[in-house]
């Protein structure tokens, strides 16, 4: 199966508080499931990093609908490439809220998500900050529920 990793980074439109950034979060796990999209919304200072992975067809498709939303503008498209398999894997929608000091020993975070030099470093160690995102987010910050809901 060929698979498409799209990485964009854009600047919300609004002030997000935590429970705009929770409402966006479910929202996009549901929609994400449907399509077998993976990834992680990093968030930090009113500018998004995303990271997007899925089969073609469906990525454009949630493109599509990004590049539309009010939410954000300054959407753009910094890395799009074809890979053989996925660094978020079962992720319907990570969130890595950057503006959480426990996330801070990412490269270039303390910088901010405005300063092109900042992404590129993000792209070019994106396996390091992915391995970073998966020892360090917890299963509410991956799945956005609690791992045992009967309790």
């Amino acid at each position: 199966m060929k698979l498409r990793r799209i990485v964009y980074s854009s600047k919300a439109s609004i002030k997000f508080n935590k429970r705009d950034l929770l409402d966006l979060l479910h929202d996009s796990r549901a929609y994400n499931t449907i399509d077998n999209i993976s990834g992680v919304l990093i968030h930090k200072d009113g500018y998004f990093l995303q990271i997007l992975e899925g089969e073609p067809k469906d990525l454009n498709n949630l493109l599509s609908r990004l590049q539309k939303d009010s939410r954000h503008s300054e959407f753009k498209i910094i890395d799009d490439r074809f890979v053989s398999k996925r660094m978020f894997l079962n992720w319907a929608m990570g969130c890595a809220d950057f503006d959480d000091p426990s996330l801070s020993m990412i490269p270039g975070v303390l910088s901010g998500l405005n300063d092109p030099k900042v992404i590129e470093e993000l792209i070019n160690r994106l396996p390091e900050v992915a391995t970073y995102l998966h020892n360090n987010l917890t299963y509410q910050q991956i799945n956005g529920y609690k791992e045992d809901q009967n309790n």
